[in-house]
Order: C-alpha cells, then sequence, then structure tokens
C-alpha cells in the first residue's frame, strides 16, 4: 500500500550472522519500513558482499514502487522512516544512495560541493563505485540489478563495483541525500575494507532537516551547483595524506577513476580558472598561524577551490551542511602523524581555518587568472 507520498518502500536488510548482536537496534531504527532480513546463505565461506546482495536486491515485496537496501552495519538517524520517504520522493526516477564515504575518490568531492551550495542532492558519478550502504532503486530498476547480479560469480565479492556498470547501461541516473541518512556503525569490516581506515558519511547530522529540504531546489546536484565556468573540466578537489590534489575526471582516459593518486593542486589549479598564486596569496593574506604552515596551506587550497566551484550570487544559498562537510574533509584527509600528533586546538584551528578559505574562495574577485601559465609565488617559500 502507498503512503502519503505515493510511495510503496520496500525494505531488506543484508545481514551477516556474526553481526546478530546489531541487528535488534538496526531493526528497531527501521520501523515503520517493515523491514526484512536477507541473510548471508554462506556465512562461512569467503567474504562476498555480493553474494548476499544478489538476494536482498531479489526480495522485493509485491507492490513495491521502491526497494530499499541497507547493509547490518549502518546507524539510521532519528526518524528515518519518514526522512527516507521523503527523499525518494523528490528524486523517485533516481537511485538514492543515502550514505557517501566521506573519502570516496569522486563522490565525496560531489557531496561537499552540494553541501556548500545548500543543494538536498548531490548528482553520483557515472564512473566510480554506487555507495549500497544504503541504497533505493525504482523497483523495476531493483529487479534488473537484481537479474544483473545473479549471472556474477560471487568472488568479484564488491557488490558496489558492481552496481555502476548496470546503472550506465540502464541510462539509470544516481543522486545522494544531503545529509546522508545512515552513517557507518562501529566494528570491523567484513569484507576486507579495514585498511581503508575509518568509514563515515561526508555529511551525517541527526538533526532532521528542514522543513521542504529535499524539495528545496530542482533537478539534480551538479546541475544546481552554481559553478561559474561552464567549461571547467569535470575534477574533484581532495584532502588526502594532509595534502590537497585535483582529480580531473577523464572518461575516455586510460587510468580507473578510483586510481591512488592525484595531481597535485599547485601545479593543475589553472586548468579550473585558479590563479595558483592568488591562493597562496590569500592564504598569506589572511595572517593565520595555524600549526605546520604546509598542512595549513594544503587544507586553504582544497577549501579555497571549493569556495570558488560553488561561487553563486553574492548573498548565496543557506549552507546548513557546510561545516560538517568540512569537518569530514579534515578529520578524513589528514595523514597518520597529523592525526596522532596535532592538538585539538590545532584541529580546532584548522577547522576554522578551512571555513576562511571557503568564504575567501567564494567571495574573491580576483581567483580568476589573467595569466594562467604564471608563477608568481613559490611553493617553495612556503615549505622552506
Amino acid at each position: 500500500m502507498a503512503d502519503s507520498t505515493g510511495l510503496h518502500l520496500s525494505t531488506v536488510v543484508m545481514h551477516h550472522p556474526s553481526r546478530a548482536d546489531r541487528l535488534p537496534d538496526l531493526l528497531a531504527a527501521l520501523e515503520g519500513l517493515e523491514p526484512r532480513v536477507v541473510t548471508d546463505p554462506d556465512p562461512e565461506g569467503p567474504p562476498s558482499p555480493l553474494r548476499t546482495a544478489k538476494r536482498a536486491w531479489a526480495a522485493i515485496a509485491p507492490g513495491a514502487t521502491h526497494h530499499l537496501v541497507v547493509q547490518d552495519d549502518v546507524r539510521p538517524v532519528p526518524g528515518f522512516a519518514d526522512l527516507v520517504r521523503r527523499a525518494v520522493a523528490a528524486r523517485p526516477d533516481r537511485a538514492v544512495s543515502l550514505y557517501v564515504n566521506w573519502n570516496s575518490p569522486q563522490n565525496a568531492y560531489r557531496v561537499r560541493r552540494a553541501a556548500a551550495a545548500g543543494l538536498p542532492f548531490a548528482d553520483l558519478c557515472d564512473l566510480e563505485y554506487t555507495p549500497t550502504l544504503g541504497l533505493v532503486l525504482p523497483a523495476a530498476a531493483a529487479a534488473g540489478l537484481a537479474s544483473h547480479l545473479a549471472a556474477l560469480p560471487d568472488h568479484l565479492r564488491e557488490d558496489d563495483e558492481m552496481v555502476t556498470p548496470y546503472r550506465r547501461s540502464t541510462g539509470l541516473g544516481a543522486v545522494a541525500t544531503v545529509p546522508s541518512l545512515l552513517d557507518h556503525g562501529s566494528g570491523s569490516s567484513l569484507a576486507g575494507n579495514a585498511a581503508h581506515g575509518a568509514r563515515h558519511a561526508v555529511v551525517f547530522d541527526t538533526a532532521a532537516p528542514p522543513d521542504g529540504h529535499w524539495t528545496s531546489a530542482p533537478g539534480t546536484g551538479l546541475d544546481t551547483a552554481g559553478r561559474t565556468a561552464a567549461d571547467r573540466p569535470d575534477h574533484a578537489v581532495e584532502l588526502t595524506d594532509s595534502t590537497c590534489r585535483i582529480r580531473l575526471l577523464r572518461p575516455l582516459g586510460v587510468e580507473p577513476v578510483e586510481h591512488p593518486f592525484g595531481w597535485p593542486w599547485y601545479d593543475w589549479c589553472t586548468l579550473l580558472g585558479v590563479d595558483r598564486g592568488r591562493v597562496v596569496a590569500t592564504w598569506r593574506a589572511a595572517g593565520r598561524r595555524e600549526p605546520r604552515p604546509e598542512l595549513a596551506l594544503e587544507l586553504w587550497a582544497a577549501c579555497y577551490l571549493l569556495g570558488v566551484d560553488v561561487r553563486t550570487d553574492p548573498a548565496g544559498r543557506p549552507t546548513p551542511y557546510l561545516a560538517g562537510a568540512l569537518d569530514s574533509w579534515i578529520a578524513s584527509g589528514l595523514s597518520a602523524a597529523d592525526r596522532t600528533n596535532l592538538s585539538a586546538a590545532d584541529r580546532e584551528a584548522l577547522r576554522s581555518l578551512g571555513r576562511l578559505a571557503f568564504r575567501t574562495g567564494r567571495t574573491d574577485a580576483g581567483a580568476a587568472p589573467q595569466h594562467p601559465t604564471a608563477d608568481p609565488t613559490s611553493l617553495e617559500a612556503v615549505h622552506g
């Protein structure tokens, strides 16, 4: 039976028996969705989320308009059932991801850009894995995905990697909610992802979004994010290992979109229409004295470039989730040494710096270069 949003949402939980102690709390958090549990058919076998995902996506309730699959290591926001219905009703023809990892190569930046622009959704990359910690598909697309996955061998393991080729082949667009409606729970990864470090959402807020949030902007994220240059190459800015890098998305390139390196911002930001010298000059003009000036500049560059990327009218949109997006950038982007050695006061200083850098990039009239190849300021002077 359809609810007040016009949806009939079928819901299942992908479950591994080793997490049986978590299941009661999760099912309680999904109250109102009548969740069913789909258990790994071979829990003693080699780890394979794909093995369970095949059955979870096929378990569509009769008469459903949409199908939600959540994994059993999630922490939903309070009032999850109502929020997910409203979000899906705003994008009923899309795949709707309820979580994006805070350091995924492309999608994390897309969520940060949407949060900075005050948008309720971010378009997801069609070349990167589709986040499946909590994912909703129209029922017909869910059935098609189930058929697609059924033909794949379990040893491929990663269900999120297998969703994206299906989406491309069917033309199914995907968006992520801003903020995420799920976060990773505590505990180790059963799929061998512990090597990637802590896993959390780009933006997770337990407070309910304001009324009308999901319908506050038309279309999908990137089309309305206020990017200032129509010919700016598709890209992502990342902060990883205490270094700011730019990832240029090259759909016809030979390297995978998730390759483990980016291009130094200082060498490549002119391709985005940003004068590298201006980035350094504005940082110097701010007169801040954060710990480790080389780290402070890398953070400044990332947040400044984000500000340039979402520049809109002088008033701008309200951005209630910007602070969380910037904070998670710092938390996920510091090197292991910086995570260990920086004090709480140091981290607070970096958070303040990131906010200032974003505001500066968003309003800096001199951000566009007059001479893109000029190099008026040397990084060697910054790094000593």
